[in-house]
């Protein structure tokens, strides 16, 4: 992830090309106007579900809160280098995210490391297609209630369902992700 001042001031930026407010952001983020004010002046660090909120905010992919500060070459608009790949620290659940993808037609793309007796706080439904595929290290998951033990090798997928999972482990488990809008035909 980018120094905060970094990700403050891409979001200010942002939001004054939106023509909003601090106040105005705040409300639509359910976030106090000192706590924004904070961000843009790169005093406090927004976590997974701030970047979430500021996403939604901006009606826009998630992946693009992941950008860093190194902008794409013209030419390698369809390549993103290692090194401009953004992460974020764990959050309260335990998760560290990388994207591995520029921003595709909001698709999200990532790497999810999830750290030893790790869990999500709350059941997540992101409003598309989900898909998984462990890479090493087990973890249980809830897909719409329905509960999966996952290892190396597994996958999973849900459609616009509620997602829980745990790692109740000693030991990490690295899991490709990758999200997608659900598309226009509800028979796709």
């Amino acid at each position: 992830m980018p120094e905060s001042s970094e990700l403050g001031q891409d979001l200010r930026r942002l939001r004054k090309a939106r023509g909003l407010r601090i106040a105005d952001l705040a409300a639509l983020t359910n976030r106090s106007t000192g706590w924004i004010s904070q961000v843009e002046r790169g005093r406090s660090r927004p976590d997974y579900a701030d970047l979430v909120a500021f996403a939604r905010a901006f009606d826009m992919p998630l992946s693009q809160m992941f950008r860093n500060g190194t902008a794409l070459i013209p030419e390698e608009s369809d390549v993103l280098r290692a090194a401009q790949r953004r992460s974020l620290p764990a959050d309260n659940t335990g998760a560290v995210d990388d994207m591995l993808t520029p921003d595709i037609c909001g698709l999200q793309f990532f790497r999810s490391q999830l750290l030893p007796r790790s869990a999500s706080e709350q059941p997540a439904r992101r409003g598309g297609i989900e898909l998984g595929h462990v890479l090493e290290g087990e973890f249980e998951i809830w897909i719409g209630g329905r509960h999966h033990v996952l290892g190396p090798g597994d996958s999973f997928w849900a459609r616009d369902e509620e997602i829980t999972w745990l790692n109740p482990h000693d030991t990490p488990c690295t899991v490709i992700w990758l999200l997608a809008p659900l598309p226009d035909d509800p028979d796709a």
